[in-house]
């Protein structure tokens, strides 16, 4: 369970972090894009991970319960 939390809690920053970046691309001169860039970068890299971690997860509690 504590897997499926953290995993959980995972995608809610990266969704956090997404957002955020987002609406600085908007608004950001394009200079400052490029540190944008990387947040964005860092939030899809949890992103996968999140997914990853989640799908597994999902694999054990369908053995555990069949």
């Amino acid at each position: 369970m504590e897997k499926i939390t953290a995993a959980k809690q995972e995608i809610t920053d990266a969704e956090t972090n997404l957002e955020k970046a987002l609406g600085e691309i908007q608004v950001a001169p394009r200079a400052d894009k490029m540190a944008v860039s990387e947040v964005v970068q860092e939030a899809f890299t949890k992103l996968r991970a999140a997914r990853t971690n989640l799908v597994e997860l999902e694999g054990i509690v369908m053995r555990d319960e069949d």
